[in-house]
This record gives structure tokens, sequence and C-alpha cells, in this order.
């Protein structure tokens, strides 16, 4: 790992021009643009210190917006942790229904808004002893031979990757859980067939 130099800028807006600053180091500069703040003040402080500007660690704090941003970084702290949440769910869901349950990679898909392909890259490839003896696996046809509107031939184990499909179905389809609420928000989901 190489060395960095960590140090706090800060920013204040003046006019149309940010004022830099570096308490550390009693260094203060402006310029018209953040991204040029950020190159000043690497700059700067990497002559300062007589280091490299690439080792430079620029933490840069603008206190006067900090009511604004903090509430933007406390939504994304909380979206990354849903995502984390959902990622892991859906993953305990596939070995759930692929694994114990044997549904179908394709309709374990359909259940869960996903591609057959992101169920078969969630699912851990079967040995071909765990297939019955004597039974030979039937090859799934190329993209091109199967039918349009048939539905795709289910897998038992993955496979190539197929061409993805349009994504038109919401995280979970109403017909999966209709009491969710996700219903009529604007994206299609799944029609039943009856």
């Amino acid at each position: 790992m190489s060395p960095h130099y960590q140090v706090e800028v800060l920013l204040h807006r003046i006019g149309r021009w940010w004022a830099i600053d570096v308490p550390r180091l009693d260094l203060h500069a402006q310029c018209r643009t953040l991204e040029h703040a950020e190159d000043l003040a690497r700059g700067l402080v990497a002559e300062a210190v007589g280091a490299p500007p690439d080792v430079i660690v620029l933490d840069m704090v603008v206190p006067e917006l900090e009511p604004v941003l903090s509430s933007v970084a406390e939504a994304r702290h909380r979206r990354a942790a849903a995502v984390a949440a959902e990622d892991q769910a859906i993953a305990a869901a596939v070995q759930e229904l692929v694994d114990k349950l044997r549904v179908s990679q394709g309709d374990a898909g359909r259940l869960l808004g996903m591609s057959p392909g992101e169920v078969a890259r969630l699912t851990p490839p079967r040995s071909s002893a765990t297939a019955s003896p004597g039974r030979l696996l039937a090859p799934v046809p190329a993209p091109s031979a199967v039918r349009p509107g048939a539905a795709p031939a289910p897998r038992s184990r993955p496979g190539p990757a197929r061409q993805p499909r349009q994504a038109i179905s919401p995280a979970r389809p109403s017909w999966a859980s209709p009491e969710d609420g996700t219903q009529g928000r604007g994206r299609q989901g799944y029609a039943s067939s009856g």
C-alpha cells in the first residue's frame, strides 16, 4: 500500500467563487468550480508537503451546505443498506426455491421478477452425480430455435447465458404478492393467464 497524506479542505461560497482553505497547512485559494477546487487544493497541498499529488487524499467539506448534503448522504446510506438487504433476501429466496423446493429457474425468475440468467448466476451448479442414473439431460435449444412467444425451456443447471429479455417486470410482480402495495406505480407487471 502506498503512503498517503490526508487533509481536510474547507470550501466556502463567495458569490460565484469558491474559497478554499486548508487550515492544517494555512493554505488559501479561490476558484470558480468545485472540480477546479479539488485540483487546486491537491496541487497546493502536494507542493506544501513535498509529496506527489497522487498520494494526497482530500476530505472536501462545505460547512454551510452540510444541512442540504447530509440528508442526501443519509438517504444514499439507507438506499445502500436496503439494496444489500434485498440482494441477501433474493439470494436466500433463489436458494430456497431452486435448491430446496425444486422450482425451475424460469419459474423462480418469474416469481422474483428476474431473468432466468440472473437466477442461474445465484444458483450453485449441480454436479452430474445428482442427475438420475441412466438419464441424459436434454440439450437446451439456441435462442433462435425457440418459437416467438413460447415460454423458455426450464433449465436443470446453469448454462450459457441467453440474450437478456426486456426488463418489464417490477422487482416483485403484482401477481406474486398482491398485498405488497407495489401495483399502480407506472411499471408493467406480468398478466395472469388465468
